[in-house]
C-alpha cells in the first residue's frame, strides 16, 4: 500500500490488511476475547467499526496522541501513554501523511486493478519522513542490499529462476526475513523456499521442476525471492 518496509501485510477475512507485527505480538492489533485491556480500551476510544483490527491510520493517531502526551503538549491518558512506555511508538514530528486517507483508500490500495501511482495511500505516504512520529514495527528491509552475500535470487526477474514445485508449508515469519526463512526451510526438508517480503510468508516446496516459460508477473508477486536448497554449497 506504500507503507515503509517495516510494515507487513496479512490476509484477514479475504482482505489484505496492513499491520505492525510488534503491536500484533503484544495483542494490540487484532481484537479478540484474549486481547489485553489496553487494546479493548483503544478499540472503545476509537469507536471501532465492524472490523476487529486497527488500521495504520489509527496506529499513527495513537502514536501522535501518545507522543504529544509524553511531551506535555496535551494531557496524556493511560491508553495512549502505554504505547510510548512500551516502545511501540517512535516520537518525532507530527506527520502529515494519511491525514486525508480513509479505510476504503487502504482497501483499494491492495486491489489488483489499482496502480501504485493512482493509489491515494501511496501518494500520501510519500510525505512520511523517518523523523515523523510513527509506530515502531519491524527493522527496515533494504532490498538493494538484501541479496548481498546470500544464495537467494529474485524470483520474478528476467533470466531468473523458473522453478516450481509442490508446496507443503506456508509459514508466516512476522519480522523475520531471508535468514529465518532459510533456517525453517532446512529444518522442514524443503527443496526450495520462496520468501515474500510484503506478506512475510515463507513458502516451502518439494518435487521441483522447471517451467518452460517465464512466470507471469502481477502486482503483488514481484517482491518474492527464491532459494534452491537441493545442492547446498
Amino acid at each position: 500500500a506504500g507503507l515503509p518496509s517495516t510494515w507487513r501485510v496479512q490476509c484477514v477475512e479475504g482482505k489484505c490488511v496492513d499491520y505492525c507485527p510488534t503491536w500484533e505480538e503484544k495483542g494490540l492489533w487484532f481484537l479478540s476475547n484474549d486481547s489485553p485491556t489496553i487494546m479493548k480500551e483503544v478499540a472503545q476510544s476509537l469507536e471501532t467499526r465492524e472490523q476487529k483490527y486497527l488500521s495504520p491510520i489509527e496506529a499513527f493517531k495513537i502514536c501522535d496522541a501518545a507522543c504529544r502526551g509524553k511531551t506535555g503538549n496535551v494531557p496524556a491518558n493511560d491508553v495512549t501513554k502505554a504505547f510510548v512506555d512500551t516502545n511501540l511508538c517512535r516520537c518525532g514530528n507530527t506527520t502529515k501523511a494519511l491525514t486525508n486517507v480513509t479505510l476504503s483508500d487502504f482497501s483499494s490500495a491492495h486491489d489488483m486493478m489499482t496502480t501504485c501511482g493512482d493509489s491515494k495511500v501511496f501518494k500520501s505516504l510519500r510525505t512520511l519522513s523517518i523523523n515523523d512520529t510513527q509506530p515502531i514495527c519491524c527493522p527496515p528491509i533494504e532490498e538493494e542490499k538484501l541479496l548481498i552475500g546470500k544464495q537467494w535470487k529474485r524470483l520474478y526477474s528476467v533470466g531468473g529462476p523458473k522453478l516450481e514445485g509442490s508446496y507443503f508449508a506456508h509459514i508466516h515469519m512476522g519480522c523475520g526475513s531471508l535468514d529465518e526463512c532459510h533456517d525453517v526451510a532446512r529444518e522442514k526438508g524443503a527443496e526450495i523456499a520462496v520468501f515474500d517480503i510484503i506478506s512475510s510468508y515463507c513458502h516451502l516446496a518439494r518435487n521441483i521442476f522447471e517451467l518452460d516459460n517465464m512466470f507471469s508477473v502481477t502486482k503483488d508477486n514481484t517482491r518474492r525471492y527464491i532459494l534452491d536448497l537441493r545442492n547446498p554449497e
